[in-house]
């Protein structure tokens, strides 16, 4: 069971692109317009999960050192290059973190594999996708309003 960051995507998206198009953007600018206006939509999902995984696993608050970040905050957001549809990826990122050595595996973050276990823990349940089926409609309605006050202003900025 591999731990798969969660894809906030936004269904019938065609009739924002249409409305981009006629204000004159091009796809790959209005592709990054959808986009910023996503990003505060899954920055609450984002603070969501973080607090899911501390809750879960962080039982104790000792002060660490300061050579290592803390392993919740290795949970964030990427925005997904290679789709030719908008999009932002929520979940542990590989890039975030100092890399953890598994005897005879390749090194990964320690958010996902928590979670998928090893040959020393068992497997736990998945926060991630616990909490993205619980904030499901809140990040909706945001994502949902932002995408509106994105599109206002443009109008606005383009003298219609």
């Amino acid at each position: 069971m591999a731990v798969k960051n969660t894809r906030i995507a936004i269904k019938n998206i065609d009739d924002v692109k249409t409305r981009l198009k006629n204000l004159g953007y091009s796809v790959k600018q209005s592709r990054t317009q959808i986009n910023k206006a996503l990003r505060p939509a899954a920055t609450k999902l984002v603070k969501a999960m973080q607090q899911a995984y501390r809750n879960e696993f962080n039982t104790h608050n000792r002060k660490r050192d300061g050579r290592r970040t803390p392993t919740w905050q290795t949970i964030g957001i990427k925005t997904a290059k290679s789709s030719r549809n908008p999009a932002l990826y929520v979940g542990p990122l590989k890039s975030r973190t100092t890399p953890i050595k598994v005897k005879g595996k390749d090194s990964y973050n320690l958010a996902a594999m928590q979670i998928k276990g090893n040959k020393y823990q068992p497997p736990r349940k998945n926060i991630f996708e616990a909490t993205a089926k619980k904030m499901e409609s809140t990040v909706y309605l945001s994502a949902e309003k932002d995408l509106d006050k994105m599109l206002n202003k443009l109008i606005k900025k383009a003298g219609l």
